[in-house]
């Protein structure tokens, strides 16, 4: 075995780069493109039968049908997009024109690709897990999700709670593209940048087509209140779903936890490693059908090391991961169900919520 050191990054990379063919790739590309034309026929189906649906049973189906359909858009095309792997790129790590048209399915769904790229691909995937760093582990005061988090007294009921607070997650991120760009708009961002007329009227321009298409055409079809319902039954469906892939894959058991202000040891590819769980890998039913449908983010592990890949890729390139991890003693965590996954969150929450377990804790693991 050789001993852990600063070459497991460059050495993963490197038996990546050999196990991923030309060959390889273009198969991993085409299936993505294959993938994202059926969910955007999917997508697009689902919204049509909700305009022409006659009835509570249809309508719900359609509402449900096109929620599942808007996560899928979210797991398959933009997140893809927007990490600069929806199509092949020269190795640059600017995002592509290609991959930034694509990434914008992001505000067709009511999101914004820039304040996700912002927050998610370079905040988030610097610092998986970094309390302070972080905001995607942050759902405070609602929530205690890291050990040097604030515990509060209701924190106690939050493993109960929170499945009901993850339905919010759509709603949030539209409304906190618009509160932050208030906010900035008076304080400036993370760079001391306040936004400009771009940016106020690229807000304008998503917010009001997401507003049109959810809302203003719809009640065309039918009443306003059925309207209302059918959005917030879309938005509750897709929120949930997004809230609860998130959790298994970083907030559990197995995962690290630090805190920015005494950050764990070890170089950035172990820290990805340790802190990002994959989850229900295998060849079964439920295994294939959670992989195609969250896009691989069940391959969290190998999301987090190979951002710029497609993940359709992941599949291939697991097995070497999880030998490099094994060659520098770096220990790799999986969860083998999706069972097992949401009860490690489960389990995560409510001790978190149950006792304070203290930063010193949080401290002692992340440095084993």
């Amino acid at each position: 075995m050789q001993t852990r050191g600063p070459s497991f990054g460059r050495v993963l990379s490197d038996r990546v780069e050999a196990g991923l063919t030309d060959e390889v790739l273009r198969r991993a590309y085409r299936r993505l493109h294959v993938k994202a034309v059926l969910v955007g026929a999917w997508y697009i189906g689902s919204y049509v039968c909700m305009l022409l649906a006659s009835n509570w049973i249809t309508g719900s189906l359609a509402c449900i049908s096109f929620a599942l359909a808007t996560v899928g858009v979210g797991f398959n095309i933009q997140h893809d997009a927007n990490h600069n792997a929806f199509f092949r790129t020269d190795g640059s790590r600017r995002l592509s024109t290609a991959n930034r048209i694509a990434g914008f399915s992001l505000n067709a769904i009511g999101g914004s690709a820039k304040r996700w790229i912002e927050g998610h691909v370079i905040q988030h995937h610097a610092a998986p897990n970094v309390v302070g760093r972080d905001h995607d582990i942050e759902l405070a005061p609602f929530a205690r999700l890291a050990p040097s988090q604030r515990r509060r007294a209701w924190h106690g009921f939050q493993h109960v709670y929170l499945w009901g607070i993850y339905a919010f997650t759509s709603g949030s991120i539209i409304v906190s593209d618009v509160s932050n760009t208030i906010q900035e708009s008076f304080g400036g961002d993370r760079h001391g940048k306040s936004p400009g007329l771009r940016d106020y009227a690229s807000l304008a321009v998503s917010k009001g087509a997401f507003i049109l298409f959810m809302v203003v055409i719809p009640m065309l079809f039918h009443p306003w209140w059925i309207v209302v319902l059918g959005a917030l039954l879309v938005l509750g469906v897709s929120g949930f779903l997004l809230g609860v892939v998130f959790q298994l894959a970083h907030v559990v058991e197995e995962a690290d936890f630090c805190d920015v202000t005494n950050r764990a040891s070890g170089r950035w590819h172990e820290w990805q490693v340790r802190s990002s769980i994959g989850f229900c890998h295998g060849g079964g039913a439920v295994s294939r059908a959670l992989t195609w449908y969250a896009g691989g983010l069940n391959f969290q592990t190998e999301h987090h090391l190979f951002p710029s890949l497609p993940h359709t890729a992941y599949p291939h390139i697991s097995a070497i991961v999880t030998e490099t991890c094994a060659d520098f003693g770096i220990e790799r965590r999986l969860q083998p169900t999706l069972r097992g996954a949401v009860r490690s969150h489960y389990r995560h929450v409510r001790r978190l919520g149950q006792r304070d377990v203290g930063a010193a804790e949080d401290r002692e693991k992340a440095a084993a």
